[in-house]
């Protein structure tokens, strides 16, 4: 597995993860917590990081087995 692609995956969802948390909390005005922007970046982040280096671990593994 190339672990390079798996970790630039993993950075480029969670920037796009951060990008959509500050997008619900700007849109969420209900929510009056003076940190609710940074909670709704870090939780988009830390789910980007994740979905991206599962979502690239799978089509490596998916590359290996068509390869034997």
């Amino acid at each position: 597995m190339n672990s390079k692609r798996i970790i630039f995956s993993s950075i480029i969802t969670g920037i796009a993860g951060v990008i959509l948390g500050i997008g619900v909390a700007e849109i969420n005005h209900a929510d009056q917590r003076p940190n609710a922007m940074s909670q709704y970046a870090t939780i988009g982040g830390v789910m980007g990081l994740a979905v991206g280096a599962g979502q690239q671990a799978l089509r490596e593994l998916e590359q290996v087995s068509e390869e034997s």
